[in-house]
């Protein structure tokens, strides 16, 4: 094949390439002065390269102008959807990132809630355990009320007959305390015997030897059959009455004439005399009035701990007493 004829093939293929790209769709004009492919084709496209003249050279150059009219028209379009993309991929990721930032805002918010109220949950079960603790408290124990009484300032009426017993380690352990908080009732378990007799023996304890001694009692008050009160230790200290409660009560002993344990009008009119002014001096109550039955379970005083009744209507008469 002659060299000639190869070119012009050649030169062919690069023609159909051409056509193959699409031409601006606004410019009309343009189309209008171009002609078809087909018709250029047709009248002598091929044959203008084949004889290599001017004409061939004007075809050659409106391709060409065609071509890069297309190639940027295309260009420009392919820009502008890339473009679009790029905004939409913009905005998807920025809706993306708030949509994060608003549930590590919600997660922190609710972590912060959820020890919020983990806080709450703890100082509430702080407050409730420390109520029951102080309920419980006060159910078992009592309430301990504020102690404003000086034992020291307390004077006994002219009724009352101060003899103190000897200060030893079996009845007057000279141990001294600063607050009262009950008073104890007692009998002498010893039909007949007398206020002063009670009194000496307390009294008489303290002759015992110190290393062999079994014997240890004694009351801050005593209540005759007569009606008498002696007083054998100062309410400052403790008398051997009321184990375990001596650091923190007063006791009276009182005489009966029979084993039944019941006091006669008169020892019982200053017992019920006694004990209200005890109250009124020492800041306490009827309630604040026990047995001695009440502190270690001992039948004492007998007829109170036999008769319920006798012992309400003695404390109601100890109120009644108390102005």
């Amino acid at each position: 094949m002659r060299k000639d004829e190869k070119a012009d093939i050649e030169l062919d293929r690069d023609y159909e390439a051409i056509r193959q790209i699409p031409p601006a769709l606004d410019e009309g004009s343009e189309r209008k002065k171009s002609p078809s492919a087909s018709s250029s084709f047709a009248r002598g496209r091929t044959g203008s390269i084949m004889v290599g003249g001017a004409r061939g050279n004007r075809g050659e150059g409106a391709g060409a102008n065609r071509r890069g009219k297309g190639e940027a028209s295309y260009r420009d379009k392919g820009a502008k959807r890339r473009s679009r993309g790029r905004r939409a991929k913009m905005k998807e990721a920025v809706y993306r990132q708030s949509e994060e930032d608003v549930l590590l805002i919600s997660k922190a918010t609710g972590c912060c809630k959820s020890r919020g109220g983990l806080v709450f949950a703890l100082l509430l079960a702080f407050v409730l355990g420390a109520g029951a603790g102080l309920g419980g408290g006060y159910y078992l124990w009592g309430w301990e009320r504020p102690y404003m009484v000086d034992l020291k300032a307390v004077e006994v009426p002219g009724w009352v007959t101060q003899d103190f017993i000897r200060k030893n380690i079996f009845s007057r352990p000279d141990v001294s305390r600063k607050r009262v908080n009950n008073i104890v009732i007692h009998y002498v378990a010893n039909p007949g015997s007398t206020a002063r007799k009670n009194r000496d023996y307390f009294d008489s304890l303290a002759d015992q030897d110190p290393q062999s001694g079994k014997a240890s009692a004694s009351s801050h008050f005593i209540v005759g059959l007569e009606g008498e009160v002696i007083q054998c230790v100062p309410i400052t200290e403790i008398a051997y009455a009321n184990a375990p409660r001596n650091e923190d009560t007063v006791s009276i002993e009182v005489c009966h004439p029979d084993d039944t344990g019941k006091f006669n009008d008169a020892t019982y009119k200053s017992l019920v005399n006694l004990t209200a002014w005890l109250c009124r001096e020492l800041k306490l109550a009827p309630k604040d009035v026990i047995r001695h039955y009440d502190v270690n379970g001992k039948e004492c005083p007998r007829y109170f701990v036999k008769n319920q009744d006798a012992w309400k209507q003695f404390l109601k008469d100890v109120k009644d007493a108390m102005p």
